[in-house]
């Protein structure tokens, strides 16, 4: 079971790092958009570019950490 969410990690590590690029180009390319009513301004991608980076280290930091050793 520990594996499979080790597995699970990698897929969302991966998003999570694709999520803060897009985020992070919207950012530095200035540009507001707006989805489902919500208007994403170059701070609020500013914002999401450090979250969203934040939560990929983690899950790259959860899921590829080595297992622990049994001791004897």
């Amino acid at each position: 079971m520990n594996s499979q969410l080790r597995e699970i990690a990698k897929f969302a590590c991966g998003f999570e790092s694709f999520h803060a690029l897009f985020h992070g180009y919207l950012w530095t390319s200035k540009t507001t958009i707006t989805v489902v009513g919500l208007t994403l301004s170059p701070a609020l991608n500013a914002a999401a570019t450090i979250i969203s980076g934040a939560i990929a280290v983690g899950l790259g930091a959860y899921a590829w950490r080595r297992p622990k050793e049994d001791s004897p």
